[in-house]
């Protein structure tokens, strides 16, 4: 009877993180859909380019308004309910934004998005990592599904293109795949979504004035994290093409072919990450020092690099080291100083990373024009934030581990 419970457990298990996991994929398509359709959109709602474009934004306002909310619920109501809210909302968006005639209706229905962006990270991180008894091996892979995602995406497009097929069912493969998710999700017990509850404070039981200090400033420095982790890898990303184009004067084609070896970098840095959590070989805080300090060496070769070959090996260890799971890394860090909260965390990290989001294009835009250089150089001083979190992090924590 035991060993039955237990099989069924262990396919639970496994139901929970293929719906979350399909989901992520659906949502590497909703991060790049816009974008990737922007002609086709902006003749379906008569407008210009600027204006198809600036619908982006409400993923990002969606976001904003639901993450703090979205990251509570997570804690006291069911996950399974706000998981199947994600989906709901992700379909509404994908099966009903390109019938839409109308820009204002479509700014509705992309904030519909933005909530369920929120939602689906409010409930997987923290199931993922108490599935994965505290390891960031599963959160890790999170970021593979998004860039799968991201990458079968313009597939699809350009076989619909080539096939002269309405754009549109672009938009419904992603609605037919969250439609197999809600089925999947029907046989989903869900007790499923908690699999490890910490009642009591655990280890931090010692010293309770001097933890309590500790875990504060934890929170404090990840919070930050949250916010200048993000910077760094939409920054890059936004003006690194531009700058090797305009600065140090590369075709078109090789300042692009740039953003190919910070992808290739990224999915590497995910693979690694994984087996390096999964297995539990090297700490998690030694890996956030290590891949803070693959970010520094990476932005310096990409400032300094005046020729294709360097440039493209900085951007390989710049997308390895900043976008293959640091911003992971650095919640695991978060949810540890609080387990039983970590909906919460969720939620305030990622707000956090949502507010930089926003307002990095508005000061680097206003600069760029002018300092683009310098706006690279200042990339730097922010993934120097970086390291000084994580590195004080690791050696506070040794000091309260010492007393």
């Amino acid at each position: 009877m035991i060993r039955l419970m237990q099989n069924k457990d262990q396919r639970n298990n496994i139901s929970v993180r293929i719906a979350i996991y399909l989901t992520y994929i659906v949502q590497g398509f909703a991060l790049i859909i816009l974008a990737q359709t922007v002609q086709q959109l902006s003749e379906l709602w008569n407008a210009s380019i600027a204006g198809t474009t600036a619908v982006v934004s409400a993923i990002g306002i969606g976001k904003l308004i639901a993450y703090p909310i979205l990251g509570e619920l997570s804690d006291h109501v069911d996950r399974k309910k706000l998981l199947m809210m994600a989906m709901f909302m992700y379909l509404i968006f994908f099966s009903i934004l390109p019938l839409t005639k109308n820009i204002f209706f479509a700014v509705v229905i992309t904030t519909l998005a933005g909530l369920a962006n929120a939602a689906l990270d409010s409930v997987a991180y923290p199931t993922l990592l108490e599935m994965n008894h505290g390891k960031s091996s599963g959160n890790v892979l999170i970021k593979a599904m998004i860039s799968l995602g991201e990458g079968i995406l313009p597939i699809i497009l350009v076989m619909l293109i080539n096939q002269h097929i309405w754009f549109g069912w672009l938009f419904w493969v992603a609605t037919a795949i969250l439609v197999v998710n809600l089925i999947i999700m029907t046989s989903i017990n869900a007790a499923g979504f908690y699999t490890i509850r910490t009642s009591k404070g655990g280890k931090r039981a010692t010293n309770k004035g001097t933890c309590t200090w500790h875990w504060n400033i934890t929170k404090i420095l990840f919070m930050i994290y949250g916010f200048s982790a993000m910077w760094v890898m939409i920054h890059f990303t936004q003006w690194v093409t531009r700058y090797f184009h305009i600065v140090q004067s590369f075709s078109t084609v090789s300042s692009h072919v740039l953003m190919s070896f910070y992808s290739i970098g990224s999915l590497m840095g995910v693979g690694t990450l994984f087996l390096l959590t999964n297995r539990g070989w090297i700490s998690e805080k030694i890996l956030l020092m290590v891949t803070a300090i693959g970010t520094i060496v990476g932005l310096v070769i990409v400032v300094l690099s005046q020729e294709t070959i360097s440039a493209s090996f900085g951007c390989f260890i710049f997308g390895f080291s900043a976008a293959g799971g640091a911003l992971q890394l650095g919640l695991s860090q978060l949810i540890a100083s609080d387990p039983k909260f970590s909906g919460r965390l969720t939620g305030l990290y990622f707000f956090f990373g949502s507010i930089a989001f926003f307002v990095m294009p508005i000061v680097t835009g206003h600069f760029a024009a002018q300092h683009l250089q310098g706006v690279m150089l200042s990339l730097l001083a922010v993934a120097g934030l970086n390291l000084f979190i994580v590195v004080f992090n690791f050696y506070h924590s040794r000091q309260v581990q010492k007393q």
